[in-house]
């Protein structure tokens, strides 16, 4: 027989389940919500501007030689290229250069570059066979993720649940929603837009998860990454893309506790330089000196270690953290949870 503590737990689980099963994809699309959709011929340095112009973290590609979407273009996805053309072309101002030549479609093509396009690797895929007609999708694929071509996307009748389904089974930060009609992209959503839906609208008055967060299984709390001020830049972005994290603590060198958080999709390196050169300067610098030249810091979302899932989703209700540090009576940081986290405990 089940305890009563896990009665309890099993029962929240379902409520939740159940209010995101009952909720479709439409209710997350704000009346002045935008979309930008960039053609794969544009060259991927103006499309990254225009993503910083129009303040917004992923755009939909469009090919219309194929006639269809070919994936997202993200930022994070920008700079892991850029990476990969500083390492590959000699790590100096002229292959940033060869970077900003290339369009979009080029840099899909190559099987390299390619592969740093997280949200269109279906699309980089079929641009390396070479002249034939396009591959099928590899084995298992999603149904929803076929329907669209190359763009893994959801429906907007389907549920809150199918999205967030869909995002764990494909591993994706971002979701484009699209018209049942015609298969326009209405919006695109990701953890955080669900996850805030879920607390504004959410009632239950029962308690039921006053269970610490670190004894479900959610987020990180073992082998936690972190990274001082004197950590190399380059070491950073490669330890963020090696274990596919969104952003790592930064401690004191000293003291071990946390004073800052660098984000995977950070662009001060690229913002605070004035030509090819000064990016390479910047990539071979320590993460301390970019943090100097940041304009606004990341906001530091903390709790104590044994912080309970009830008091996770009210911190969230009121600050919508996008990352979520847990300190020990040090203030030390032994675990850490974001949105995406807190949603793959329910499916």
């Amino acid at each position: 027989m089940l305890n009563e503590q896990e009665v309890i737990r099993r029962a929240g689980r379902e409520a939740i389940v159940g209010f995101l099963e009952s909720r479709s994809c439409f209710e997350l699309i704000r009346p002045s919500g935008k979309v930008v959709v960039f053609e794969t011929k544009i060259p991927i340095q103006l499309a990254f501007y225009a993503l910083l112009e129009h303040e917004m973290m992923a755009a939909p590609l469009w090919d219309s030689h194929r006639r269809e979407f070919a994936g997202l273009m993200t930022i994070t996805d920008f700079i892991d290229v850029l990476r990969y053309y500083h390492d590959a072309h000699g790590r100096c101002g002229a292959a940033i250069e060869v970077l900003a030549s290339r369009s979009l479609a080029q840099v899909l093509a190559d099987e390299g570059s390619g592969a740093h396009f997280k949200h269109a690797a279906e699309s980089a895929r079929r641009r390396r066979d070479q002249g034939g007609p396009p591959q099928e999708p590899p084995p298992e694929p999603s149904p929803l993720a076929e329907t669209y071509g190359s763009l893994v996307a959801v429906d907007a009748d389907a549920s809150l649940f199918a999205a967030c389904e869909l995002m764990r089974q494909q591993r994706r930060r971002f979701l484009p929603v699209v018209a049942p009609d015609d298969c326009g992209v209405l919006a695109v959503v990701t953890h955080v837009d669900i996850l805030k839906y879920f607390v504004d609208h959410f009632r239950d008055e029962r308690r039921l998860f006053d269970v610490p967060v670190s004894d479900l299984g959610i987020g990180t709390f073992r082998d936690l990454a972190v990274v001082t001020r004197e950590t190399p830049l380059r070491d950073v972005l490669q330890l963020l893309a090696d274990r596919d994290l969104s952003s790592v603590p930064v401690v004191d060198q000293r003291t071990g506790q946390v004073n800052a958080l660098y984000a995977r999709n950070d662009i001060t390196f690229l913002a605070a330089a004035t030509d090819a050169d000064s990016v390479v300067s910047n990539l071979a610098a320590v993460v301390g000196d970019v943090l100097n030249q940041r304009r606004h810091d990341e906001p530091i979302h903390t709790c104590p270690a044994r912080s309970t899932l009830q008091f996770v989703f009210q911190l969230f209700a009121q600050v919508k953290f996008k990352r979520l540090i847990f300190l020990d009576d040090r203030d030390k940081p032994v675990g850490i949870v974001s949105p995406r986290d807190l949603l793959a405990y329910f499916l």
